[in-house]
């Protein structure tokens, strides 16, 4: 039976040959230099090699930690909270102590959130 590529693997081949990943370019590093590049790679759940390629390029760099799946899960779990607040009100026509509290909490959280990838963004500049 054959492993069938993941996602990531995928993206090599393109219908454009001139788009496929052929070509190599070798650089040196000191020890810790590699390092850190190895903790940053580990720490969005990219390999190596893709990570250099995106920063050479200057792109932005996809966030894959399992800290970061969470927090999405989270976000989507926030969203279904609202649907379900924004239900309630329409059916019962007016807001309760609940809905206020419930609308409250979640602006909090968004808040929270807005902060969080604020700090990360600045920190990805650097």
């Amino acid at each position: 039976m054959k492993h069938k590529p993941s996602a990531l693997q995928g993206r090599r081949r393109y219908n454009n040959p001139e788009d496929n990943l052929t070509e190599r370019i070798t650089f040196r590093l000191s020890a810790n230099e590699r390092k850190s590049l190895e903790e940053k790679a580990k720490e969005r759940g990219l390999k190596l090699s893709p990570l250099c390629r995106l920063i050479v390029m200057r792109r932005k760099i996809p966030d894959r930690s399992p800290h970061t799946l969470q927090w999405f899960r989270e976000l989507v779990g926030i969203q279904n909270n609202l649907n379900q607040i924004a239900h309630h009100l329409n059916i019962t026509k007016e807001a309760d102590k609940w809905a206020i509290e419930a609308i409250r909490f979640i602006a909090d959280e968004v808040k929270k959130a807005k902060t969080i990838l604020t700090v990360s963004n600045n920190e990805q500049s650097v």
